[in-house]
């Protein structure tokens, strides 16, 4: 209801009913139990098109108790208006009634002055702050990427109770966190949300070794501004043949930029437990860093990368794209983002050529694997890259590696 309020498109529907779990399963075929006793279940639903929609079907309930600041430790099932009431921000305490329709409208159900809040752009906690807050701490964190996504103001209790509260969100578990993180730093709003974050007290418990740093935060706000303008420009472009580019911000990509200042203090472990990103998602962030720390400062013309093999290979990586992004938005000077479009331009063929020198090559010659095998097949490489041929490739692995 919120989102067509504000004239947005909604990515899903949620349907709440005073229909208790069993007589939801008997009215649909196809129904997915994911929290039967908080009265939950997701129904799928194909439409005429034949498209399948997942819509979760909540019943009307009450809750009583959060002894680990999450969970309630007592559910029933109740009517509409004490179900709103236990709901965080009175903007998702809204209701559409479709049984009650006037002049093809259906009616807006407002127990919490919800209406009043969206037409003054307030964020608000429905009833007692502190107790909205305390039953549970990942509302923090919910409080400014609402403010940031609907361009709201937070109330003036609602804003204390947060601050006051901040260190609770320490309770939160990191796979929480890390999901409220995703939809806030994806979005164009993210600077916003990191300013309020930093600004509400909450950043010296998500990242206290960002936050140590005298302006870490505001410099992260400036740096993820840059990474979505940066992303922005390119978006929707394509050079056929050529190097890929990002075309969305994507968390690893986010996480890269923000906590580049303090890369040595979050390794790959720490990032991990921290925020409980999946394998694949951490290695991504400690390569997009790396791709950056490769490159020098001042970052060099397209022209020197061409004749640097070095360079070459660390701007071929499928993250080198990210990579400067997150150069651009540590400098902000229009070099990185310059490099971005001629790396673009450059065919994949001529900087990951067939080779003319591979293991088998110096196999047949008699080398065996080991460091200088290596040694003698970069250095092949290197040749090709700058423009040799075959027998000068061939020439630089031997003269790396010579017979014995």
């Amino acid at each position: 209801m919120r989102d067509l309020l504000l004239q947005l498109a909604p990515k899903d529907f949620d349907v709440a009913t005073s229909a208790h779990p069993p007589e939801v399963r008997a009215l649909f075929r196809h129904v997915v139990e994911v929290g039967v006793a908080f009265g939950v279940l997701r129904v799928h639903q194909r439409d005429a098109a034949d498209t399948l929609h997942e819509i979760e079907v909540a019943t009307f309930r009450a809750e009583a108790g959060y002894s680990d600041g999450r969970r309630p430790d007592e559910v029933r099932f109740t009517d509409a208006r004490e179900d709103v009431l236990r709901r965080d921000f009175t903007i998702n305490g809204l209701l559409c009634d479709p049984l009650d329709v006037l002049d093809g409208e259906a009616a807006v159900v407002d127990w919490v002055g919800g209406l009043d809040d969206l037409a003054h752009r307030r964020l608000r906690a429905i009833g007692a702050p502190r107790e909205r807050f305390t039953e549970d701490a990942l509302r923090l964190l919910r409080a400014p990427r609402f403010a940031a996504r609907f361009h709201l103001a937070l109330e003036p209790q609602t804003e204390r109770a947060i601050q006051d509260l901040a260190p609770t969100l320490a309770r939160v578990s990191a796979e929480r966190v890390r999901d409220e993180l995703q939809a806030m730093l994806r979005v164009p709003t993210a600077p916003r949300a990191l300013a309020l974050i930093a600004q509400l007290g909450l950043g010296e418990v998500l990242w206290p070794e960002l936050a140590a740093l005298r302006t870490g935060q505001m410099d992260a706000v400036a740096r993820i501004a840059a990474v979505h303008r940066e992303i922005d420009r390119l978006r929707d472009t394509d050079w056929p043949g050529g190097h890929a580019v990002d075309q969305a911000v994507d968390l690893p990509l986010a996480l890269a930029a923000v906590l580049y200042p303090v890369r040595d203090a979050w390794p790959a472990k720490r990032l991990a437990d921290r925020l409980k990103l999946a394998r694949h998602e951490v290695r991504r962030v400690g390569l997009i860093c790396q791709i950056a720390d490769a490159l020098p400062e001042p970052l060099p013309d397209f022209d020197a990368i061409q004749r640097t093999p070095a360079w070459i290979r660390a701007l071929r990586l499928a993250d080198a794209d990210a990579a400067l992004i997150v150069r651009e938005s540590l400098a902000q000077d229009g070099r990185a983002g310059q490099l971005r479009g001629d790396r673009a331009r450059v065919p994949r063929t001529l900087w990951s050529p067939a080779l003319f020198v591979t293991g088998d090559t110096l196999h047949a010659l008699g080398r065996r694997p080991g460091p200088q095998f290596r040694a003698a097949l970069a250095a092949a490489e290197d040749t090709q890259l700058l423009g040799g041929s075959a027998q000068q490739a061939l020439a630089a692995a031997l003269a790396t590696f010579p017979a014995r």
